[in-house]
């Protein structure tokens, strides 16, 4: 029970009515004890575990008994910084005392500034790069700073932010307390918890590599000109919400064109976009506007979303401890869900990818019919004239056949469309508004109403 673990009474209705959390997932129960009792913690789960609570919990119950003043929480994406954003919201909501704010590159940093000075929040999450952006203004209460969290902190030493890490532990005088949460231990972040994380408390409740109980994991081998094929079979069964990771932002435009031609249930999400495109995305997601989000590896984390259903590896990711990430944006607090990778026959290096990975990964055949059907019309169907596939770059049905006239006006900006108009991508709205970009003020506005609307009682 979460009461044995905390006192405040905010946090624990909030839980139980804001959250549905009834009791604690084992990373809490193991991290929450350590973090009130002012110790360092290395502590390693994997997704969809309940981590981000695991650290929230513990630093508000310590800024509610007065024995903290700040907090600063790094997390690699923008992405990731919402999503804690949203979670920490309900967990302070109806009191006046805590509040957090996200700080992330991709958009102007006047609002944020405009936010930070207008109401003090005490939980700052935020990408290490914007947190250096706010450090060149001198912005910061560094001084306030007493406990630092580094969240899926091996992905941030993967994506190079281990020197602005470093950088920013390096300016915090009064800093008495840091939690690292990491599936691996890379070399560069060894360094920082040799550094910054004295004698921490260790908890490893999940392995990088293991998979969540939860989720069943199914594999289909077939041909690289069939996988679109069995991709729309997989999509077609009835109330599926799914994500489809590919490698790359090309590939992920390509299949979003094609997928998207007869259907509004599609969108995609890739770093191609503004930053108020992706967020819009994800909401829209997340709220079920779309049933299928088509995204690249970094763009897809910090997605939270307990409806996922299917988790789609159309590209197969380059190692087992990143189809075990992806894979865990479905069954996600104790719900079931499935993941799918499609290996291709004609590819060795994917073939070699299925013998390794089924050592760690028990894998059940997937059997679409596909050698059942006839290619012949199947081809005619989604390929045209073109024989590198339905969402390859060089099909004729690209943009000028699409169904009223909606893939012109929905493609990326960077798209090599010959639609140059910046609208929505989403196919849910058919209709042909453009995307307004909110003034500076407008944004403003919203952190600030953001902010206070945590603190109505």
């Amino acid at each position: 029970m979460f009461s044995n673990l905390l006192t405040n009474s905010t946090l624990l209705k909030n839980l139980t009515e804001k959250l549905q959390f009834t009791s604690p997932t084992p990373i809490q129960a193991a991290v929450i004890p350590p973090v009130l009792e002012g110790k360092n913690v290395y502590a390693g789960a994997k997704t969809g575990s309940g981590k981000t609570m695991a650290f929230l919990l513990p630093i508000a119950e310590r800024m509610f008994r007065g024995e903290i003043k700040r907090a600063l929480v790094l997390a690699p994406t923008r992405e990731l910084v919402l999503q804690m954003d949203e979670e920490a919201a309900k967990l302070l909501d109806g009191q006046n005392e805590v509040v957090s704010i996200p700080l992330y590159g991709g958009v102007p940093i006047d609002p944020q500034i405009l936010a930070m000075k207008h109401h003090r929040p005490r939980i700052l999450l935020a990408t290490p790069g914007r947190v250096i952006d706010f450090l060149q203004e001198g912005l910061l209460p560094l001084d306030e700073i007493e406990i630092t969290v580094l969240d899926e902190a091996d992905r941030m030493c993967d994506m190079g932010f281990a020197p602005q890490v470093t950088q920013i532990l390096d300016q915090l005088p009064n800093r008495k307390q840091m939690l690292l949460f990491s599936a691996t231990l890379p070399k560069e972040l060894n360094s920082i918890m040799q550094t910054f994380c004295n004698d921490p408390v260790q908890i490893k409740v999940d392995a990088a590599d293991t998979s969540s109980e939860t989720i069943t994991h199914q594999s289909i081998v077939t041909n690289r000109r069939d996988k679109l094929r069995a991709l729309e079979k997989i999509l077609a069964a009835p109330d599926t919400i799914s994500i489809i990771f590919t490698k790359t932002r090309k590939k992920a435009d390509e299949l979003y064109r094609a997928l998207s031609r007869d259907s509004k249930d599609f969108a995609v999400l890739h770093a191609g976009f503004e930053m108020e495109e992706r967020e819009y995305t994800i909401r829209a997601f997340r709220d079920g506007k779309i049933r299928h989000l088509i995204a690249t590896d970094v763009v897809s984390r910090g997605i939270d979303v307990d409806t996922i259903t299917h988790v789609i590896h159309f590209d197969i990711p380059e190692s087992l401890e990143d189809y075990i990430h992806r894979s865990g944006r479905s069954g996600r607090a104790g719900r079931t869900g499935t993941t799918i990778a499609i290996f291709g026959s004609d590819d060795p290096d994917q073939m070699k990818k299925l013998e390794v990975f089924s050592k760690r990964i028990k894998f059940e055949p997937l059997d679409l019919g596909l050698r059942n059907e006839s290619r012949g019309r199947s081809e005619v169907r989604h390929e045209g004239s073109s024989s590198r596939g339905k969402y390859s770059k060089g099909s004729s049905r690209q943009t000028d056949r699409s169904p009223r006239g909606r893939s012109s006006r929905h493609e990326p900006k960077h798209s090599t469309t010959s639609a140059k108009k910046k609208t929505s991508h989403l196919h849910s709205h058919t209709n042909t508004k453009k995307v307004k970009k909110p003034s500076l003020l407008a944004k403003a506005k919203s952190l600030i109403s953001r902010a206070f609307k945590r603190k109505k009682v």
